[in-house]
């Protein structure tokens, strides 16, 4: 008889751990990765959180976030800064391979070579039907080989991933975001999209000095007047319509907007049949910076 009561015991004691350990907050696995990390790392490693891939890019980076917050405090690690200088301009090296979606695990290792970490940790939340499938991966620079590899699966009726659901922007909020994105780049500035601000600031700088170019610079009888004007009504258009389309791109792919960031466009002067510059033109170019990684 207490071999049978004991053994029911067992078995709902299990059935009961089994039931918890399905049913983990979005925090509950940040967590556990941060410690599954620490236990798979070397103390005073150099590390990288550098990416995690949602269906919500709030979401993504609220996990980036929590995760380097939790292990910065953790004091075992070097834990590098995604947005510093060297971490971007390693990441703009590889940017061209990540909008094709071809990142392997040799090129996480290759990267990792050039932000100088000892590893970079990614990660990913992705549907799968009743709930979400929350992994993180851990690649060293010596091995394409995991050093870390954790899944669990996130209840989807997580409050906190809930309530970046409920952060979905409307089209209607977008065409607001557009609409203020004619002064200066305000709506990308409030949006957070500080690359979309600054580049809607520079068009319409641009457009105002071509303006006073044509105001103050050029005499009436010069044959270069009105082509100031021109370019400006121009170049103030074109911003008008890409302060419109920002908030679309910038919320439906952050890999899109990085594309068009890495576009450059300028003005500059073009020349007749007689070598004699009558006009001004726009010249567009984008530039992928492919980096050799010695081993």
């Amino acid at each position: 008889m207490k071999r049978t009561f004991c053994a029911v015991v067992v078995f709902l004691s299990a059935l009961f751990v089994f039931g918890q350990a399905k049913d983990v907050t979005l925090d509950g696995a940040i967590q556990n990765a941060a410690q599954q990390i620490q236990d798979g790392l070397k103390k005073d490693s150099t590390i990288v959180v550098y990416q995690f891939q949602s269906h919500n890019s709030k979401l993504s980076d609220y996990v980036l976030k929590e995760l380097f917050n939790v292990l910065v405090n953790s004091k075992r690690f070097t834990v590098l800064d995604r947005m510093s200088q060297g971490v971007i301009k390693a990441e703009r090296d590889f940017q061209y391979i990540q909008n094709l979606g071809m990142v392997s695990d040799e090129s996480l290792m290759s990267l990792t070579k050039i932000i100088g970490a000892q590893a970079i940790i990614t990660g990913s939340l992705d549907d799968a039907a009743s709930e979400y499938r929350f992994r993180i991966k851990v690649i060293g620079t010596e091995t394409t080989a995991a050093i870390v590899s954790y899944a669990v699966s996130v209840d989807k009726n997580d409050k906190r991933i809930a309530g970046f659901e409920n952060r979905k922007r409307t089209a209607g909020q977008k065409i607001g975001t557009g609409a203020l994105n004619i002064i200066l780049g305000l709506g990308s500035y409030l949006e957070g999209d500080l690359a979309g601000g600054i580049t809607l600031s520079a068009g319409y700088a641009i457009a105002g000095g071509l303006f006073v170019v044509e105001a103050l610079a050029l005499d009436w009888d010069s044959p270069m007047v009105g082509v100031p004007a021109t370019a400006g009504v121009a170049v103030a258009g074109l911003a008008i319509v890409y302060g419109f389309a920002r908030p679309f791109i910038y919320n439906y792919s952050r890999q899109a907007a990085a594309i068009i960031d890495n576009t450059q466009f300028k003005i500059v002067q073009t020349s007749d049949t007689y070598n004699r510059g009558r006009g001004m033109a726009f010249q567009l170019s984008y530039s992928v910076t492919l980096s050799e990684v010695r081993k």
